[in-house]
């Protein structure tokens, strides 16, 4: 009977090791719920001491959403020293990592929403018996942010991950074999654009087989390749899957705008065209500068439509922070007459607030 307990202290003396080395510790404080156990440098305490309630309640939602599937106690550890967040199912635990732009700006609405996100994942990996691989780890990305969202009161947002899986598919970026290959596809890196698949091909699924099936194929996962789940859990052939899903994207409505906050949405300040008048077989740069209140609006979430083409880009490098802008390459065809040319510019922020914008270029003789 006292394995539980045992587990737990030695769990808070490794967090204490790894977070608070040396005199460190004694600045570290902790804040309990009947569930969680939040740590965070005494400096910030008042932050945590404000959050407790919150957080415990973001427990319960996402406990209820992953059928009880989290650990009766999970501890959380807020650290302003790392720069990305994560959970470990073996201990129990949660690292918040508040070195990043959005808890700069508002660190109570961050770490509620990163606790959030990483107490679903917990549960999913309970759920799953740790079925995390290299080929189901968009479905935990999209099954995150459904839960996330839902937890938020903001599931609207919602369908900026419908419009994003629209643009992956016209780039020949949607289906089975790009999102197994999680890696290659995502370059490692957990943001809205890349949850976008997940997140349509569950909310597919529920549509067609009801609110838990998720639950079931999460533990399907426990004992059958994703495949085989997945074919369990449409009662379909996985090619049918995958039919189904492209053309609930192919065939959504999208709008031009999604905003759950007016003010957080992206704003374009300026445009610049790079040369102005360009000639054919040549490379026209678009360098967008846009206002983000948050904070949250990453290269990934953006993209351009050129509509003389059909073609949709996506920036090739990170933004250049220094420039203040980011840049997209719209290569010009060797034959392509001269003229005006329409395009438009697509904008996601990891809220899921969506805006649009149109421009012309022009190409020269």
């Amino acid at each position: 009977m006292f394995r539980p307990i045992l587990v737990l202290t030695l769990t808070l003396l490794l967090i204490g090791v790894l977070v608070s080395p040396g005199p460190l510790s004694a600045q570290m404080e902790a804040i309990g719920s009947e569930h969680l156990l939040l740590r965070m440098p005494a400096d910030r305490s008042a932050l945590g001491r404000d959050l407790a309630a919150e957080l415990e309640r973001s427990y319960l939602f996402m406990n209820r959403s992953t059928a009880n599937s989290l650990p009766r106690k999970v501890v959380i550890v807020a650290n302003w020293d790392q720069s990305s967040s994560a959970c470990d199912r073996q201990g129990a635990f949660i690292t918040i990592g508040m070195r990043q732009p959005g808890a700069s700006t508002d660190p109570r609405r961050f770490l509620l929403h990163e606790a959030a996100q990483e107490l679903a994942r917990l549960g999913l990996l309970e759920l799953s018996n740790g079925a995390l691989r290299e080929d189901t780890e968009f479905l935990f990305e999209g099954m995150e942010e459904i839960f996330v969202r839902e937890y938020e009161h903001s599931s609207r947002v919602l369908e900026g991950a419908w419009v994003i899986s629209k643009y992956l598919d016209e780039m020949k970026q949607l289906g089975m074999a790009t999102q197994r290959a999680w890696t290659t596809f995502s370059s490692g890196k957990r943001c809205f654009r890349n949850a976008a698949p997940g997140i349509t091909l569950l909310t597919t699924l529920r549509e067609l087989q009801g609110r838990d099936a998720p639950l079931k194929l999460f533990e399907a996962l426990k004992k059958s390749s994703l495949t085989a789940s997945l074919a369990a859990a449409f009662k379909t052939s996985i090619t049918e899957v995958e039919n189904t899903w492209l053309k609930k994207v192919r065939e959504y409505p999208v709008a031009d705008e999604i905003t759950a906050s007016g003010e957080e949405a992206p704003q374009l300040l300026q445009t610049a065209l790079v040369p102005g008048n360009a000639k054919p077989g040549t490379t026209l740069e678009l360098q967008l500068y846009f206002k983000s209140l948050k904070g949250n609006l990453l290269p990934e979430g953006i993209f351009l439509r050129d509509q003389r083409t059909g073609r949709v880009i996506q920036p090739a490098a990170p933004a250049d922070k220094m420039a203040g802008y980011i840049a997209l390459k719209l290569p010009v065809d060797p034959d392509c007459p001269p003229g005006d040319y329409k395009y438009q510019v697509a904008a996601i922020d990891e809220s899921g607030n969506l805006r649009t914008w149109t421009g012309v270029y022009k190409i020269s003789s």
